[in-house]
């Protein structure tokens, strides 16, 4: 029995195009594991900035996103995905989705071109069970586009290394491009590979001068030349924006003794440090300590183009986190945000897939199973965790409830009742869900337009509310929706009459921050 199950396997792995197979088995689950809870949260204010700014045309989008804090080209594909696939949640969250497919796909090709397929078959199940990337690959921001541009960037890097052609060269130095219009903290991945690359060149025996032009090599030289020249329009305002919030600051904490921990935690189980209590800290021990000793045996034991190998992925899942960890440190604004670093946690799945792969071939079956099945059933735990979590805020300890305000307002009001936003972060977040029977509108002289994000509102007088007695006259009665973390949920107007009020109760903080009031204004 057991020798017609071995000539079984046998023929399975010689069977052509498994691999792919496996590749497509694991997409699908990947894609059903995101679905399953991609529109139960409703929209957050930074997917309801790339849902707002789609709208406008490609120049505007670009104007806008200048003062902003991004670079443009993920608002244009999403412009592009929205014009075929609607307006709707699931519309604007899907591109996120088909990005984490082409991220997982990417990753795979990679780990079986350097370690086979033993070591990409245990980093697939690693990466589609990945909470992380399965939280946002249900979001409508740039996350994921960035991570399939860096991992196929490192692929190509890989060929072109290989290859010594150029015009693998030019391709890398056009996908270096590509992630810093998407993304600035892209760079964090760059200089991943410059440090890979400073390791092999140190393992190949140069020193001094000829250290340097095989570092320099011409080669090298002209991928960056083309990422640089690709990406030189938009060097101006990049600087501007990162000297404004380096020198004004910016929503994003400072670093604490737990942020690594955080980041760590956040990886294996979509939970902060300080939740990783009981069986979760002890398999993070177990984790970290397990892939810590098989991992430098497994390096000890690998000849010189095998070690090279290994110290990229190490450098991919590693390196981008000390990086901007560092450049988090004062007198410095801090930056570090672990969903600036979904190419790292993608590349902690392929460190760890070929650890576990290849670093423990001389323990029992069971021991082996064992192992792997320790970080996937950490991963399961994290993906529920991201099905409890959804949009919960970190920074604000709250969930994001301004869909489920608006539409319980629908469910109430009669006809013809417009809503008011306290503040224009509500209203980026409600306008998702503005209806012709209930519009939600901004009122103008409220609105201090001092961030670059309000821009969009500032030029344009969709939703705007110029002359406030003049709207109440025309409307009798109107809803106003806040969010009470902030400040009161009060009227603009004392002299309005109050006639309802209720809000969305959150079971996670416990808390209910956003509520609507219905006045009546004449």
């Amino acid at each position: 029995m057991k020798k017609t199950i071995s000539k079984l396997f046998v023929k399975l792995r010689a069977t052509p195009g498994l691999d792919w197979i496996v590749l497509g088995l694991g997409l699908v689950v990947f894609t059903l594991l995101v679905l399953h809870s991609i529109t139960a949260s409703t929209i957050w204010f930074d997917e309801a900035f790339s849902a707002y700014i789609s709208q406008f045309s490609f120049f505007d989008i670009a104007r806008y996103t200048a003062t902003d804090v991004h670079p443009p080209l993920y608002y244009w594909i999403l412009k592009l995905w929205t014009e075929f696939f609607g307006t709707s949640e699931l519309a604007f969250r899907s591109l996120s989705l088909l990005f984490g497919t082409t991220t997982i796909a990417a990753s795979f090709l990679l780990v079986r071109r350097l370690f086979g397929r033993r070591s990409a078959w245990i980093s697939l199940l690693l990466l589609i069970i990945s909470p992380m990337l399965i939280r946002y690959s249900q979001e409508a921001r740039m996350y994921t586009m960035a991570a399939t541009i860096a991992l196929s960037a490192t692929y190509v890097l890989t060929v072109a290394v290989e290859s010594k052609q150029r015009r693998w060269w030019v391709l890398y130095g056009i996908l270096v491009s590509l992630g810093m219009w998407t993304h600035y903290f892209t760079a964090v991945v760059w200089l991943a590979h410059w440090v890979w690359r400073a390791a092999v060149v140190r393992q190949s025996g140069a020193r001094g001068k000829k250290y340097r032009q095989a570092f320099f090599s011409k080669d090298w030289m002209i991928a960056h030349v083309v990422a640089v020249g690709l990406f030189l329009p938009w060097i101006p305002f990049m600087l501007i924006q990162l000297t404004g919030i380096q020198g004004t600051g910016f929503w994003i904490g400072p670093l604490t003794a737990s942020s690594l921990t955080n980041y760590i935690t956040n990886v294996l189980f979509y939970l902060e440090h300080d939740k990783a209590q009981g069986w979760y800290a002890l398999a993070l021990a177990t984790i970290v300590t397990m892939l810590g000793v098989f991992g430098f045996k497994l390096y000890q034991s690998f000849n010189k183009r095998q070690r090279q190998n290994y110290l990229l992925l190490i450098a991919m899942a590693f390196v981008p986190v000390l990086l901007l960890f560092i450049v988090s440190l004062p007198p410095l604004k801090s930056s570090f945000v672990e969903r600036y670093l979904i190419p790292s946690a993608v590349g902690f799945s392929l460190f760890a897939g070929v650890t576990l792969a290849l670093g423990m071939t001389k323990l029992k079956p069971l021991w082996q199973a064992a192992a792997i099945g320790l970080i996937a059933i950490s991963m399961l735990f994290g993906i529920s965790n991201v099905y409890y979590y959804g949009n919960y805020n970190k920074n604000a300890n709250i969930k994001v409830n301004s869909g489920e305000l608006v539409k319980e307002i629908q469910a109430r009001a009669q006809p013809g009742e417009p809503i008011i936003a306290q503040s224009p972060w509500i209203f980026y977040e409600a306008v998702f869900y503005t209806s012709t029977n209930h519009p939600v509108y901004f009122i103008d002289a409220n609105t201090n337009y001092i961030f670059g994000s309000l821009n969009m509102l500032k030029d344009n007088d969709q939703h705007k509310i110029k002359d406030l007695a003049a709207f109440t006259t025309a409307h009798p009665v109107i809803w106003y929706v806040g969010n009470s973390t902030g400040q009161p949920i009060t009227s603009p107007n004392p002299s309005w009459k109050e006639l309802q009020r209720f809000s969305i109760y959150d079971p996670i903080s416990q808390k209910d921050p956003y509520g609507a009031i219905q006045y009546r204004t004449d």
